[in-house]
């Protein structure tokens, strides 16, 4: 069994929801088939081992990496969900306090027009994350954030 994480990246974009009393960071997609493909193995992740890295870089944007650690994972297929590029703007400093009080719900959801939230659908179930970092860029050197460097190193 391999320990690489196979990083979808074709993620749109984030959005940010509240429900069950837990920030829900909903991960859109633009493909109903990936997005279907991503909900189906997310939904098997186990609850001990699921992970949310916010990496706030540098120049003012963040990253975002979600995955279950590989090392205990069931699966055969070790996914994980990678974006990067997006603003530090008011939506996430505004969700940035709910997030380090309580790790949130991850949900997969399809678009059939990212310009009308009219067209979002929800694909997945709310998967508990269990484990929820805010780091800097620089942090990315330790050890601990073996999968979230390669994440960034994939994605450039």
């Amino acid at each position: 069994m391999s320990l690489g994480i196979d990083w979808h990246k074709n993620v749109f974009g984030i959005s940010w929801a509240y429900e069950k009393n837990r920030l829900v960071v909903s991960t859109v997609f633009e493909d109903r088939v990936e997005a279907a493909s991503v909900a189906r193995e997310i939904e098997g992740w186990s609850n001990k081992f699921t992970r949310i890295t916010i990496i706030e870089m540098d120049d003012d944007e963040f990253a975002i990496c979600c995955y279950q650690d590989p090392q205990v994972a069931k699966s055969g297929k070790n996914i994980g969900l990678f974006r990067t590029g997006m603003r530090q703007s008011s939506g996430y400093e505004q969700a940035k306090p709910m997030i380090k009080e309580r790790s949130p719900l991850l949900q997969i959801a399809y678009a059939e027009d990212i310009r009308d939230m009219r067209t979002y659908e929800q694909i997945s179930r709310l998967v508990p994350m269990r484990k929820c970092r805010i780091i800097t860029e620089k942090d990315l050197k330790r050890q601990e954030f073996f999968y979230e460097k390669t994440a960034m190193e994939q994605g450039i």
